[in-house]
């Protein structure tokens, strides 16, 4: 119920059924923790009033300015009668946007201050198109959205102030599929994923040891397998790397002297059957020892039917540094169940993270210093890492990847 009267609230806030020029928002004119501060449904004078002074605090706060764009949809959707099939359609959005007012309101208690417009982008080109022509988004400090690949796109090509950053908070494509040179992605793309399993994998190389790149014909495997060989040896120019298309191939390559390296970035349920079948088969052997290693998406998987898996010593990288056990994981998890009466997704985990990063940069930088400080400035937050680097094409790239250790029935951090 609470997730639909959030629903609701944003609703009212951004005034999907009024016909005005005006972008609706979500605000505070002097921001003390308390974005988007219920339903309020005063009469139409209180509400002028209001609509002054929130123009008045804008001013005042002129250069913390956060745009939030996000798909909540809510054209789709009636006012008198929220349906569950709309919830559904605006979790994403929801989700992150309550994570990321957790956030900002951590850094007001700490009296930092800012102005959070919060936007409908409705996963349309044309909304997306004129909210980034729109005086909101061209007067915001930083830009936080759109989420989906299409929208970032047409966002981001439409944007009037070319030097204000796009953060780009949930999409995982790689940002050369953009070519926005203000574009900040915040999730790791699949090539982070492939260095940092070369780290690893170069690391713990130990002579006597092969490397073993297993290639399959699948999309995930492909991609996570491009230029994995060459960032390998990028790390330890003298390995012992082969790479192979089928089993028979592969045993053909087996180490009995070290240790085998199994790099497979196949999600193929029948590829992975095939292959971890075979491996625990020559374990059992007793003459090879295997070291595995395996696609981000592994983490989503039942390994439960397969008894042996543990003994390959499965690692795959991982954007995610959540610690659950954690006490500032469980104070958070409390918090957001406690306003929203749900548990946060991923999603509410990501906007905090991202609300602290940024709201904090604002709160040490002006605006026009952003850029120059992103790559300095690394983060670990609760679930979220960020280490930015730069390209003039395509802009700021978060490499920061873990690895984790398949233990105790999960994937778990080192």
């Amino acid at each position: 119920m609470k997730y639909i009267s959030v629903l609701y609230g944003i609703i009212l806030f951004l005034g999907v059924a009024a016909c005005t020029p005006k972008v609706g928002v979500l605000r505070s004119p002097d921001y003390k923790g308390n974005v988007g501060s219920g339903t309020d449904t005063k009469k139409s004078d209180a509400a002028s009033d209001k609509e002054t002074k929130d123009v008045a605090g804008k001013k005042h706060l002129a250069g913390s300015n956060i745009a939030l764009v996000l798909p909540f949809q809510l054209n789709q959707i009636s006012t008198s009668s929220i349906l569950e099939k709309d919830v559904k359609r605006s979790a994403l959005a929801l989700d992150f946007y309550q994570g990321f007012q957790l956030g900002l309101e951590d850094l007001a208690r700490k009296g930092k201050n800012f102005y959070l417009d919060v936007l409908d982008s409705r996963d349309d080109d044309f909304q997306n198109a004129t909210l980034a022509k729109s005086e909101t988004v061209s007067e915001a400090a930083v830009v936080v959205g759109p989420v989906y690949p299409k929208e970032i796109k047409s966002f981001g090509t439409n944007l009037s102030n070319k030097d204000v950053l796009q953060i780009n908070p949930l999409a995982a494509s790689m940002p050369t599929e953009f070519n926005l040179p203000n574009l900040v992605s915040l999730r790791p793309p699949i090539k982070a994923h492939t260095q940092a399993i070369a780290r690893e994998v170069a690391n713990g190389f130990s002579g006597g040891d092969v490397i073993i790149i297993y290639n399959t014909a699948d999309n995930d495997g492909r991609q996570f397998l491009n230029g994995m060989l060459a960032a390998i040896r990028q790390v330890k120019a003298n390995v012992n790397v082969v790479s192979v298309s089928s089993i028979t191939q592969l045993n053909e390559k087996l180490s009995n002297t070290g240790f085998t390296h199994v790099i497979a970035g196949t999600t193929d349920k029948l590829q992975i059957r095939t292959l971890i079948n075979n491996l625990s088969s020559k374990a059992k052997e007793g003459i090879y020892n295997f070291q595995l290693y395996g696609h981000p998406l592994w983490d989503r998987f039942d390994w439960s039917i397969y008894p042996e898996f543990a003994d390959l010593k499965p690692r795959i990288p991982s954007e995610s540094v959540l610690k659950e056990w954690t006490a500032p994981a469980k104070k958070f998890k409390e918090a957001y169940s406690m306003k929203y009466g749900v548990q946060p997704s991923d999603h509410s985990f990501r906007g905090y993270d991202c609300a602290l990063y940024f709201g904090s940069l604002l709160a040490k930088y002006d605006k026009a210093q952003l850029k120059d400080n992103l790559e300095k400035e690394e983060y670990e937050g609760l679930y979220s890492r960020y280490k930015f680097s730069h390209n003039n094409t395509w802009g700021y790239v978060n490499e920061a990847v873990a690895v984790r250790i398949y233990r105790n029935g999960s994937f778990q951090l080192q």
